[in-house]
């Protein structure tokens, strides 16, 4: 990670850290009283602090590639990641960069050999450093008697930041470095693949450290297929066919019956609620029509399918149906699921589900994921930096919430969208097409309309009858998050008139508004409109982030069930596909290693659960210390209780179900802090 602190601008690399490293700041205060702006008896220190602030965190529009989209201009000291985090995330860098070395070094040494030699003697020392993180950091992250003003504590602290910036900026040579060595290797003629093994064999040899994903075992099972409408990577997309379908995706009653049975009628399934359609035309110029063509990954294809699905007549799980290809049912034919003795349409079929798992990781991963959860939080972190005071009660209680956040943010879109690198290398689009629809997804998403309630009624997804995971977790941790956010802010704000007479929290909401652009935002004039916000703001950035951001790991880094970039063009027939027509369709090789690398970084770091609120600062006391907040049976105490009761719940449900983990609670991060 090479650049400056502070350095934010488009095309440069986001970070190149002084010593020692700034996780944390040993000097900073611990808890502070909150006071509400107007009820503050010192007004102008507090006053004259935010104004440092607002001339420290400054807008930008123009950061690290995503242009159009309001971020901070630079961070700050306090914006970086503690020791905790960084040996976890370390640790797993090296486990998958090994793994990865390993892999390409075992079964295709014919061409890894050489170049990659220097890279594997380098991982191996690299081993011993991390130990040594770990030996250093272990007294300032859990010693029992740290005290920051502690010199012997301070001189431990320093020794533990130079350790880990030694080990980081050797793993990010390293990474560099096997990069490099896998384009020089894609300089060889014929080399896409690495030559053999030909098929899906050839993704499950990259796995000679890591475990294979489970879901590699059940890539063409129907069932697992639609249940990743309403419990995968992106359950925000199925919608619930109201009157009738549209006119461009041309189901008829004989294709329904044809799979759902004769028992059932599609005229029944609309009527009762039981149709939905995913349809991917959102993504707009990121799923062209034709091939895009990449010098690193050659020909890549993504179009914008449809596909139905219907929860049968007597119930039970939700069921694939039909799918078309693209939007204009001219150019593509409707593929139906075939009974299994169809051997004849068994392979287009396939084909057609691997067209729509492309155009719904393409849909994740900037829409779901970097827009609608990353972007998003940046905009309530940078505007509650600038707006309300360190005391201020709502400060105090997001803090926590934004922990990690800006790091993340600059890291992430930098190593995704920067030319040649992840972002590029994994979808199938034109980089420019990319930036462009995450910016238009993270400014087209309304801050009210996507509350989780009003979010599931308007895709028509609330009802009892369709079995829907992600829904009906979801339900549960938001409402445990908004109990939590009324406790608290009624607190602090007496009436409605305390919130209206918030100064600070009116700049914030116009600010938020305005120059952060968020859709929909507005002032607040009620407590009860002001923990509706609070909520969505927490439910944002800690439970909707982890149901979007954890089954990375487990569901999309492997790509014959998952890819952003298919290498042949949709199916146009639909008999007479075989299964080598169906693994052309798969991405080359180097897309594969960027995209278990990327997905495997960002879905196995889990830290600090929903709940824990503790500072930043060693020894990382809790936030909060305020009795009327953290008393028995105080607002924090019947949070914790509600998250356990949620966490029993959720694993009450999973032994009747197909198990979803993703939004237990202890799997929950606070913050959007990977």
């Amino acid at each position: 990670m090479a650049g400056t602190v502070g350095s934010r601008a488009a095309g440069q690399p986001p970070f190149d850290l002084p010593l020692p490293l700034p996780f944390g700041d040993p000097a900073a205060p611990g808890p502070v009283n909150p006071l509400l702006p107007q009820h503050d008896p010192n007004p102008a220190p507090r006053a004259g602090e935010l104004v440092r602030l607002q001339s420290k965190y400054v807008w930008t529009e123009d950061a690290n590639f995503v242009h159009g989209v309001p971020m901070a201009a630079s961070l700050s000291l306090e914006d970086y990641p503690t020791l905790e985090w960084l040996t976890i995330t370390l640790q797993q860098q090296y486990d998958v960069i090994s793994n990865i070395m390993v892999a390409l070094s075992r079964h295709f040494n014919h061409l890894a050999g050489d170049l990659l030699q220097p890279l594997v003697d380098q991982l191996a020392g690299l081993q011993a450093t991390l130990d040594n993180v770990a030996r250093t950091v272990a007294p300032v992250v859990g010693g029992p008697v740290f005290h920051p003003l502690d010199p012997v504590a301070r001189g431990a602290e320093f020794l533990a930041m130079q350790t880990a910036e030694t080990a980081l900026r050797t793993l990010d040579q390293i990474r560099d470095g096997l990069f490099i060595t896998l384009r020089k290797m894609f300089d060889s003629p014929g080399t896409g693949n690495f030559g053999t093994p030909e098929g899906v064999e050839r993704y499950r040899l990259l796995y000679a450290t890591l475990p294979v994903p489970a879901i590699a075992d059940v890539i063409h099972d129907d069932q697992v297929f639609a249940r990743m409408r309403v419990a995968g990577p992106n359950p925000m997309v199925l919608r619930q066919v109201r009157d009738s379908l549209p006119a461009n995706f041309p189901l008829d009653n004989r294709g329904y019956q044809s799979v759902m049975g004769p028992g059932d009628s599609l005229s029944a399934a609309i009527s009762q609620s039981r149709l939905y359609l995913a349809d991917y035309a959102e993504l707009g110029p990121m799923a062209s029509e034709s091939a895009t063509y990449k010098l690193l990954t050659g020909p890549g294809y993504n179009t914008a399918p449809m596909a139905a699905f219907a929860v049968p007549a007597g119930g039970g799980e939700l069921q694939a149906v039909a799918i078309q290809c693209g939007q204009d049912p001219g150019r593509h034919v409707m593929f139906l699921r075939p009974d299994p003795g169809a051997a004849d349409r068994y392979w287009g079929w396939q084909m057609a589900k691997t067209v729509v798992q492309v155009a719904d990781f393409n849909h994740h991963e900037m829409f779901s994921h970097l827009a609608r959860t990353h972007l998003v939080t940046e905009a309530f972190c940078v505007a509650t930096r600038r707006h309300l005071g360190v005391n201020h009660p709502l400060n105090v209680l997001l803090t926590p919430h934004f922990e990690g956040s800006l790091f993340i943010n600059e890291l992430a879109t930098y190593l995704i969208l920067a030319p040649e690198l992840t972002g590029d290398l994994i979808l199938a689009a034109q980089l420019d097409d990319i930036i462009a629809g995450a910016g238009q997804a993270r400014l087209g998403w309304d801050f009210y309309e996507n509350m989780p309630p009003s979010e599931f009624s308007a895709r028509g997804v609330d009802g009892a009858q369709l079995q829907y995971p992600y829904r009906d977790d979801a339900l549960l941790i938001w409402t445990t998050i908004h109990d939590w956010a009324d406790g608290y802010i009624r607190t602090y704000y007496q009436s409605d008139g305390d919130v209206r007479d918030d100064f600070e929290l009116t700049a914030w909401a116009d600010e938020i508004a305005g120059t952060g652009k968020v859709k929909g935002f507005r002032r607040i004039d009620t407590s009860e409109q002001l923990a509706d916000v609070v909520a969505m703001i927490i439910f944002t950035a800690s439970a909707q982030h982890a149901a979007v951001n954890f089954p990375q790991k487990t569901v999309m880094e492997y790509p014959p069930f998952s890819a952003g970039i298919a290498s042949a063009p949709p199916p146009s027939d639909l008999t007479g596909n075989t299964e080598p027509d169906w693994v052309r369709m798969l991405p080359p090789l180097l897309t594969a290693i960027a995209q278990l690398y990327t997905l495997d970084s960002l879905g196995s770091v889990l830290y600090r659960p929903l709940g824990d609120y503790r500072t930043n600062h060693p020894p990382f006391p809790n936030a909060f210390d305020d009795p009327r907040i953290v008393g028995p049976g105080g607002p924090l105490e019947q949070f914790r209780s509600a998250l356990q009761a949620v966490e029993a719940t959720i694993n009450d449900r999973n032994s009747g179900r197909d198990p979803y983990t993703y939004l237990l609670p202890s799997r929950i991060p606070t913050s959007t802090n990977i």
